[in-house]
C-alpha cells in the first residue's frame, strides 16, 4: 500500500487545484476537492502503475513536516492520499 500526501488550494477564482508533490506530473484542477481528490488518486495509481512495470521503486513519501503549508496566496490543505 502507498500513501502520498496531497496539497489542494482555493484559487481567487474559487475553483480548487492540487498535486501530489512526491509524484512529478500528477496535478489537478477543478470545481469541487473531491473532484480533485478523484482525479488526483486516480493520476497517481496510473503513474505508479507505470513506475512498477519499469521495474522502478516506487518514490519515497515525503515526512508531513517537509510539506509546505501555503504559498502568497493561501494556506494548502493536506490530504492523505492512500492508493492500493
Amino acid at each position: 500500500m502507498d500513501a502520498y500526501y496531497s496539497l489542494i488550494r482555493r484559487t481567487e477564482d474559487g475553483e480548487f487545484v492540487g498535486w501530489v508533490p512526491d509524484l512529478p506530473g500528477v496535478t489537478a484542477s477543478g470545481v469541487s476537492e473531491a473532484e480533485i481528490v478523484y482525479r488526483l488518486s486516480r493520476d497517481a495509481r496510473e503513474l505508479l502503475d507505470k513506475i512498477v512495470a519499469k521495474g522502478l521503486p516506487p518514490p519515497a513519501p515525503s515526512a508531513t513536516d517537509t510539506l509546505p503549508l501555503g504559498d502568497r496566496h493561501g494556506l494548502y490543505r493536506r490530504l492523505l492520499l492512500v492508493l492500493s
